[in-house]
């Protein structure tokens, strides 16, 4: 299996992952869940974009492991649409849902949806 593979159906677990924590938070109106499902949707969108990164030739001991080497290699490596969904998850899931704890259900739910589109996306990538 390709590493792109790799990261790609790791990039759906952890998306199905935050889906069920976010029901659980809705249905509790717990924001504990709330901010686990938000991380592990951007743990998903940091995989989805290994896998564009991987396409692009980028070799498995290359990609960033810092927040910082992911922003530099995302504006050198993936096309400005995903680069915007990209930047949209990182400051909603990780920083506005997850470190602030400030997203709320509706906003989280629209999140999710861009989340799934991204993955969609990057597997439509030749």
């Amino acid at each position: 299996m390709s590493e792109e593979h790799l990261h790609l159906e790791e990039a759906k677990k952890l998306y199905q992952k935050a889906v069920e924590e976010f029901e659980i938070a809705r249905e509790k109106n717990e924001s504990i869940h709330l901010r686990d499902a938000c991380a592990n949707g951007w743990l998903s969108a940091v995989e989805a974009t290994y896998a564009i990164l991987v396409k692009n030739g980028v070799k498995e001991e290359e990609l960033p492991r810092t927040d910082r080497g992911r922003r530099f290699m995302v504006n050198k490596y993936v096309e400005r649409e995903l680069r915007y969904i990209y930047f949209s998850l990182r400051d909603n899931l990780h920083v506005v849902g997850y470190y602030d704890g400030t997203l709320d259900f509706d906003e989280m739910e629209r999140y999710l949806d861009d989340l799934n589109l991204y993955i969609q996306k990057v597997e439509e990538i030749k």
